[in-house]
């Protein structure tokens, strides 16, 4: 209830664009996870609600410092929503009303009872998409210059360094800070317990939001070295964001670095572009090949479990649970099942649910069926496609570092996807990285020879040679 007050007082102090990113980064990183203030006939107001609301309101009230540095680009036209997204935006916010309407009836199911849903439970849910889509459209509008992008990036990685050292008290003390200072523990504490060691959890949903959010953290810091130069601080810095991200003993994250570390410190921001498409595009059509079976999901679990069996059974665990929630959502598969666990298969003699849901794509099948997905999910990786559709333009447009830049936060945007598969981790700063890299697509305006300019350009260039330019 005081975040609202110690918004205001960053956007008093602070440059209008550094304090919409802290006040973000802030809220996510420190306030209480997992509860809500539940106002009469409104829904709850939880941490995301919070303070991206809080943020709406000071830059509506025209709060914040001007930015004393001037940006090359503020002459521009200020960027405009791609009809695309408007299509899947507007779906997102019908697929509310029409899985609500598809659900109006109670659903009875042996002693299970689960209420139906009510014109007031439709408008709360609007009200919470349009809430959770506020970071979307202000980073749209504020973060889509590769100077405020730089202000994003930075301060990840300054935000991952300050939360390094409650992550490192609660690897050697064990997670107990949320219940220290907020008097609960927000999950399971044997989820904190991996590798015999724990993995922190802090202020956060559960250890693996911790782990992709030291991810999006180190994953930035390696763009601005290559960006900008890596003096032996900045060295020792990667070194130490790199060994606390190891100790949060969450395997998807060390993977996901592991395989983005090389392109943003070796490959051309046109290749981490090409990647970072080529990964959406596997997500986008992850359901599909679980709906038809295509996935070689025994033959995936058999190679894991030769090295580390406790990640196999885990993964195997999975897979059976998607196919039951799959199984579930075919059943009302146009417009899903709607809010109050109704898409979760129950045994109808003890009520018990019989599935236990991870991944973010497989809730969102099954609370609001294809054409939700659809909307979510198409609304999400529209800005990836088109960004990769205009890199022509953007190699013509901007300097190597500003268009490496793009393409990290491209990457980031890629690989948070990436993760719904297995977890869901949609977070306010996936939103606020979706508005960046659509904001840097739509300020690219069109040109239709782009691609051969760019070609006759690299052709002109002499070829260099040397054993600097080797290195």
């Amino acid at each position: 209830m005081i975040w609202p007050i110690i918004t205001a007082i960053m956007f008093a102090r602070m440059e209008r664009t550094s304090a919409f990113i802290w006040s973000m980064l802030a809220g996510y990183m420190f306030l209480p996870p997992n509860i809500a203030i539940d106002l009469p006939t409104l829904p709850g107001l939880g941490k995301n609600e919070i303070m991206s609301m809080s943020a709406m309101l000071m830059l509506w009230l025209g709060m914040g410092k001007k930015s004393g540095e001037r940006d090359p680009m503020e002459a521009d036209l200020a960027p405009v929503i791609p009809r695309s997204m408007v299509l899947m935006i507007s779906m997102m916010f019908l697929s509310i009303i029409l899985t609500g309407i598809s659900n109006g009836s109670p659903l009875v199911e042996g002693v299970s009872y689960k209420p139906g849903v009510d014109t007031t439970q439709i408008i709360g849910n609007l009200l919470l998409q349009y809430v959770e889509l506020i970071p979307f459209f202000v980073a749209f509008k504020l973060l889509s210059t590769p100077s405020q992008t730089r202000k994003l990036l930075r301060a990840f990685m300054i935000a991952f360094l300050i939360y390094s050292l409650p992550m490192l008290m609660e690897v050697r003390l064990s997670p107990q800070l949320n219940t220290w200072i907020y008097g609960y523990f927000q999950h399971d504490f044997a989820q904190t317990f991996r590798y015999n060691g724990y993995r922190p959890i802090v202020f956060m949903n559960h250890p693996i939001w911790v782990a992709s959010f030291a991810t999006t953290g180190f994953l930035a810091a390696l763009c601005l070295a290559r960006a900008y130069g890596a003096g032996p601080r900045m060295i020792f810095l990667l070194l130490y964001l790199a060994a606390v991200l190891v100790l949060c003993k969450t395997m998807t994250a060390i993977l996901m670095s592991l395989m983005a570390a090389p392109l943003i410190l070796f490959a051309a921001p046109r290749t981490v572009l090409t990647f970072s498409m080529i990964l959406t595009l596997i997500m986008v059509s992850y359901p599909v090949l679980r709906l038809f079976n295509v996935l070689p999901t025994d033959e995936i679990v058999a190679f894991i479990e030769e090295s580390q069996p406790e990640r196999a059974g885990s993964l195997a665990f999975r897979f059976d649970n998607e196919f039951v929630l799959l199984e579930r959502a075919m059943l009302q598969p146009l417009f899903g099942w709607g809010p109050w666990g109704r898409n979760f298969p129950v045994n109808p003699e003890t009520g018990r649910t019989l599935a236990i849901a991870d991944g973010y794509w497989v809730i969102t099948f099954g609370t609001r069926g294809i054409f939700g997905y659809l909307a979510m999910f198409g609304a999400l990786a529209t800005p990836v496609f088109i960004i990769w559709r205009r890199r022509y333009e953007l190699l013509l447009r901007h300097d190597r570092p500003a268009v490496l830049m793009v393409a990290t936060v491209t990457l980031l945007l890629a690989i948070n996807l990436f993760e719904l598969i297995p977890n869901a981790t949609l977070t306010p700063l996936t939103w606020l990285v979706t508005g960046t890299v659509l904001g840097h697509a739509c300020r690219l305006r069109y040109i239709r020879d782009a691609r051969g300019r760019w070609k006759k350009r690299q052709e002109e260039t002499p070829e260099k040679t040397g054993i600097r330019h080797a290195l």
